[in-house]
């Protein structure tokens, strides 16, 4: 199984380095330092995840100290590296960052698999989740919609089993061949 950037990254590894920051700030005095903020938010999605990456180690400066800057910096050097269109043996790479006293985190323990999942199987961008991601939100959005909240997993499934058969057949009105075949006399 390959590393997946969205949801070991951004969901995982920055997730946990926002979590963090509670330790070093208030929450609200994080959010003065942004636009919108952030502590409200219930969901965030892999988009705004990326968003807050560019601005964290930017509103942290001047309010933590310089070790965790350069963890902070060391971890999101790590995120924008691993997602590098092409790599080589001289990428550099995340070694040691000393933030905590224990790592036995499951989602940084997956960061020593990159290099080799890199090497095995080439750049992120061939098998990263986050371009369906949308599609899976979309349509769980649209099944939830449809059910009267009782009993929601038959509904759903039965809601998915009919758009697949109307956008199948959809696809065979819309064929070339059925077209041709409209106008064939006999």
């Amino acid at each position: 199984m390959t590393p997946d950037v969205l949801h070991q990254l951004y969901q995982g590894i920055f997730k946990y380095m926002v979590a963090w920051c509670d330790y070093f700030l208030h929450p609200l005095e994080l959010d003065s330092r942004m636009k919108n903020g952030w502590s409200e938010l219930s969901q965030i999605s892999g988009r705004e995840r990326k968003e807050m990456a560019h601005i964290l180690l930017g509103c942290l400066v001047g309010k933590v100290p310089r070790r965790v800057i350069l963890a902070y910096h060391s971890l999101l050097d790590f995120i924008y590296l691993a997602q590098y269109p092409t790599h080589d043996n001289h990428t550099p790479m995340l070694i040691e960052l000393g933030i905590r006293d224990r790592f036995n985190i499951p989602k940084i323990h997956s960061l020593t698999h990159y290099i080799n999942s890199i090497c095995m199987f080439g750049a992120m961008d061939n098998y990263n989740t986050e371009a369906f991601e949308c599609l899976h939100i979309d349509f769980t959005k649209d099944t939830w919609r449809a059910t009267n909240t009782r009993d929601e997993r038959p509904q759903m499934a039965s809601w998915l089993d009919r758009y697949e058969k109307v956008s199948s057949f959809q696809l065979y009105l819309d064929s070339p061949i059925i077209m041709v075949n409209c106008f064939k006399i006999s």
